[in-house]
């Protein structure tokens, strides 16, 4: 079975969200057409505007959840809407979720202007971890030993091991690496001088990395057990984005919520869920005055 849209739902008026005041969408909640209310309602409650619901199984195609042009939604020229997302993907176990957002350039042909992942967790069997900016932070008590710190649910890094470091992260289909930082102890020996920690983001995969971190000193050589850094403190941060794939993409002039089946959650009974807050269109101003 490939992905298949089971419902949706949700009814938009432009009017009623770029332009009517506040004491007319209070009135159009109750007293305006389907699509007026609806609009109003969604607003004034915070409620999403549009909902769908996808069943799919392990392979990767694409379904067209909403299409929001067709559902009423307006780009207007030289105005800039941002669509706000909270998608869903469980299976019978698990449960991964995500929240992001995206500005559309609006416009004949409007322009997509790139998904931002706001925040993001998951449970896997009632394990729970992170998704979004993710962290990790330990001392070095002993060059083979990392003493946590800090570290945000589901990311672990293991004890070092002839210079490299495993790193466990939960499933997901995009780790970027953002920052890696290793501090000395107050007072250095000349063997620990110069001391540098790169991550390897080819390694960092479907919730393992197997010697992902790797300790190197001034000359580029993998630093050993032999020599100890007793005291350093080592913080790698990661953009971690979950498995599943929920996002805006152009069908011609039309823009369109899509959904992707995933492989890297292995199981062949996966329901996806979206649901899509359409915020104002805001105009863009210019004046050389």
């Amino acid at each position: 079975m490939t992905a298949v849209l089971t419902w949706k739902t949700g009814d938009f008026d432009p009017y009623t969200r770029d332009q009517a005041p506040a004491h007319q969408k209070l009135a159009l909640a109750t007293n305006g057409s389907a699509a007026q209310r609806a609009t109003a309602m969604a607003e004034l409650f915070r409620m999403p505007d549009f909902m769908a619901e996808v069943q799919a199984t392990t392979d990767t195609s694409n379904v067209q959840a909403i299409d929001l042009t067709d559902e009423g939604v307006t780009f207007p020229a030289r105005t800039v809407r941002e669509i706000r997302g909270k998608s869903w993907c469980l299976t019978d176990n698990d449960t991964y979720y995500y929240e992001w957002t995206e500005s559309v350039l609006g416009g004949t042909t409007p322009v997509l202007l790139g998904q931002k992942i706001v925040d993001g967790w998951g449970e896997e069997a009632g394990t729970p971890f992170e998704y979004g900016r993710v962290h990790f932070d330990a001392t070095i008590t002993a060059l083979t030993t990392l003493t946590t710190v800090f570290a945000s649910k589901g990311l672990a890094v293991a004890d070092i091991v002839n210079g490299d470091s495993d790193v466990t992260i939960g499933k997901n289909r995009l780790c970027l690496v953002k920052g890696a930082h290793l501090s000395g102890p107050s007072v250095y020996t000349a063997s620990t001088a110069g001391w540098a920690v790169t991550v390897d983001q080819a390694l960092l995969a479907d919730g393992s990395g197997t010697d992902a971190i790797q300790f190197a000193n001034s000359t580029g050589t993998l630093v050993t057990s032999t020599d100890p850094v007793l005291g350093g403190r080592l913080s790698v941060a990661f953009e971690l984005w979950p498995p599943h794939n929920h996002r805006l993409v152009m069908n011609t002039n039309n823009v369109e919520v899509q959904v992707t089946a995933v492989d890297a959650i292995g199981d062949d009974n996966l329901k996806h869920r979206v649901e899509i807050m359409v915020g104002p269109a805001k105009v863009i101003g210019y004046s050389a005055v």
